[in-house]
Order: C-alpha cells, then structure tokens, then sequence
C-alpha cells in the first residue's frame, strides 16, 4: 500500500473515533483498535514509549473538563461524567491509532511518496520542489542533532561534568546550548549544499525520484471505499 493511502485510512479512522456519539459504534472502534495493536504487537515496546505520556495528561484534561463543565453547566453530574468518560476514551484511542502510525511509519517514506506522486503528474513547478526539498533536509537535520546532543550528554556523564537533576535546570540547559549546536551543523549543511550543487540541482527544474512509489488503482479505490464506508456507517448508525 501507498504510504499515502495508508496515512488518509489512519487519518479517516481517527476522525470516525472522534465523531463517534453512539457507544455501540465507539466500543467498535475500540474493538478494532485492540485489534490493530494485537496484531503490530511487534510494535508495543516503541509505541509504549510514545503512549506513555498521555496516560497522565487525558485523564487530567478529562477532570478539568468535568470540572468546569460542571461549575458553568446546568446539566447533571450523571450526563457530564459520562461526557467526560467517552471524550478521554475517544482521545485515548486517537492518539493509541495515531502514536502507531508514527512508529509504524517513517516520514522519509512519505516524502518519497509525495515526490512520486508529483513526479508523476508531470507539473514543473520548482518552488514545490524546493519545499519538499526543505522538509527532506529537516527530517534529515534534527536526527543529527539529538545524537550530537546525547553524545554530548553521555560525554558529561562518564566526566561527571555539570549534572542537572531538575526538570527546570535542564529545560534552561538545553535552551542555552541549543543554538551552540545549530552553529555546529551549520558546516555540516553547508558541505550537503555543496555536494548537492556539484550534482547539479538547480540545473534542471525537476529531479527524478529513488524509489518510486506508484499511487496505484488499488490505492485509489481502497481509499474511496474507506471513505464511503465510514460515512456510511455515521449517517446510518
């Protein structure tokens, strides 16, 4: 499948959770969304990681939602606890299907994606292609300097240099060495800008793509069908 189509079904399916008013059709979702993560068990240990923040944060949020609601709200305690418990289960299950979309797929695949997708169409517009250019160059950007940073971090460590404990101190820690760390790949992007320029871009309006990835019929139609089908199944239930 397309990483095109598969990020449109991920996205569609998060959009019926969240519009999802029946409890028969959101105990479905939740069905399958069990269903999902039993099948991609391969994926718990990193999408654990991800999901582990927010195990604290929809649940706050979901109080402080009973709460307000019930000091500005005429409505029972009875209604908006159950407003708040299907809410916090709606989100829950947005960003479980969501955080395993992001450990399941690479952005660097979604990219070649849409630049297949625009190269196929034919269009030669050179500003797009410096956009989806500069995404490319981001995503390939920050990953480097996470590693210098916990280079730097473990270097520190194993000297005992400078150990901050505090939450705080290291937010402030990281904000003071941050563009420190910008000038020093600064060099590195200058010597990808050279290489690049050796290789011709900005000779030819428009650059082939490897691999090429087909937006095929069956993406096509596997898309439409999913979307009929989930308004369907909304305008009926």
């Amino acid at each position: 499948m397309n990483p095109i189509s598969r990020l449109f079904i991920y996205i569609i399916f998060s959009f019926s959770i969240l519009i999802s008013k029946n409890m028969y059709l959101l105990c479905a979702h939740f069905s399958i969304v069990v269903f999902i993560l039993l099948y991609k068990r391969f994926l718990w240990y990193k999408w654990w990681e991800k999901i582990r923040p927010y195990l604290i944060y929809l649940p706050l949020s979901g109080i402080l939602f009973f709460i307000v609601s019930f000091m500005i709200s005429s409505r029972s305690s009875s209604i908006l606890f159950v407003d708040m418990v299907l809410a916090t289960v709606r989100l829950s299950l947005m960003v479980s299907l969501m955080s395993l979309y992001i450990v399941e797929s690479k952005s660097q695949s979604i990219l070649h994606a849409m630049r297949s997708l625009w190269f196929a169409s034919g269009l030669n517009y050179y500003w797009i292609d410096r956009i989806v250019l500069f995404f490319e160059m981001t995503i390939r950007f920050f990953p480097s300097m996470e590693e210098d940073w916990n280079q730097t971090q473990r270097s520190q460590r194993a000297l005992s240099l400078n150990i901050q404990t505090s939450r705080i101190k290291k937010i402030f820690k990281i904000a003071q060495a941050f563009p420190d760390f910008i000038l020093l790949n600064l060099e590195r992007t200058d010597k990808i800008v050279e290489n690049m320029s050796m290789r011709g871009y900005g000779k030819n309006t428009r650059r082939s793509i490897f691999p090429f990835l087909k937006f095929r019929i069956f993406d096509i139609v596997f898309c439409l069908f999913s979307l009929i089908s989930i308004m369907g199944i909304h305008y009926f239930v």
